[in-house]
């Protein structure tokens, strides 16, 4: 008779399987952001009052209404189950995101939905840098492989051999964003340790857009006045393709990335989940292509994979280190039958 042991592990293995396709499909949704919030800057280029910068703090600032909104719709129970530490952490940590992509999608009105991609994903490179400056925590060789070939492919992205640096304030503005986003994961895992991750899911999406309005509004107020912001987010939320695309953003990277994320993260190792992870600018440079936002070109290719490759040597020790882990504490594999 098989042993409990023999028969729990390849369920867990299932599990596993289960929960890493969801957080690719998380991945996915949240590749879709870039395209999505590229449609909404190029929308309000020429009509927005204030500006790309107005432009994004109004986009920021709906956005979370409506994830709020559907939240209190399908998981009521989320708004009342976290504590009163719960939701301090959730505003402290979501106020750092806010500003974070402030600059983030700031940035998508000057560059293309794969570079930004590619340049948001070196927040998991900063993350060990700055834990080594702030924390003294080392740094494995691996780990400053990963950052070179990382800056190598931000290089090829921004240096064009026949025109000369081509990095230029969309790139900057997301490269800043990374930095941000880096701490805001550090923090997150200084902080949120001994909380429940669903718990801070509604403080996050709150404290991340909602102090966009009243900045929108207070930008606007001087010049051209507030009444005329108001009456072009009326007429731009008329128009159906822009409608459609901030109920995209809404439903795909706020709502159903968020959901799978809190549920399916823990399943995994978080070396594996890292990994996953890469999946992102992969995604959001596939997606802005087939929208035409982006070419495929020798340098996207390379300067992308370059990238990636260096996430992937970043996050190597922490998944050494895990697959020893499970080594130890796995039961041996099953024997065959004695005749």
């Amino acid at each position: 008779m098989d042993s409990v042991s023999d028969i729990a592990l390849p369920h867990a293995k299932r599990s596993e399987a289960f929960a890493a396709c969801m957080l690719g499909l998380a991945c996915l949704c949240w590749g879709a952001f870039f395209s999505l919030a590229k449609n909404w800057q190029l929308a309000a280029a020429t009509t927005c009052p204030g500006g790309a910068l107005v432009a994004t703090l109004t986009l920021l600032g709906i956005r979370p209404l409506l994830a709020l909104a559907l939240f209190a719709v399908v998981r009521p129970q989320l708004f009342r189950q976290p504590s009163r530490r719960e939701w301090q952490l959730a505003a402290f940590l979501g106020f750092l995101n806010f500003f974070g992509n402030v600059f983030q999608v700031w940035g998508l009105s000057a560059t293309t939905p794969a570079l930004s991609g590619f340049f948001t994903s070196m927040a998991s490179l900063w993350v060990p840098l700055i834990a080594f400056a702030l924390l003294r925590v080392p740094i494995a060789g691996a780990t400053w492989l990963g950052l070179g070939l990382g800056v190598a492919g931000l290089a090829v992205l921004g240096i064009d051999a026949s025109q000369g640096i081509r990095i230029g304030k969309g790139e900057v503005l997301t490269a800043v964003s990374s930095l941000i986003f880096a701490v805001f994961i550090l923090c997150l895992d200084r902080f949120g340790r001994r909380v429940r991750s669903s718990n801070l899911t509604l403080g996050l999406i709150a404290m991340a857009g909602l102090p966009a309005l009243p900045l929108a509004m207070g930008l606007s107020a001087s010049d051209p006045g507030v009444i005329v912001w108001f009456s072009w987010l009326r007429d731009v939320l008329l128009e159906p393709a822009v409608l459609r695309d901030v109920v995209l953003l809404t439903l795909f990277s706020t709502v159903i990335a968020t959901f799978l994320m809190g549920t399916f993260q823990p399943r995994l190792p978080p070396s594996r989940a890292a990994l996953i992870y890469l999946l992102e600018p992969v995604f959001a440079a596939i997606i802005s292509v087939c929208m035409q936002h982006d070419e495929v070109t020798r340098r996207l290719v390379i300067g992308g994979l370059l990238i990636l490759g260096g996430n992937a040597l970043a996050e190597l020790p922490a998944w050494l280190r895990q697959r020893d882990r499970e080594a130890v504490i796995s039961p041996p594999p099953a024997r065959p039958p004695r005749d």
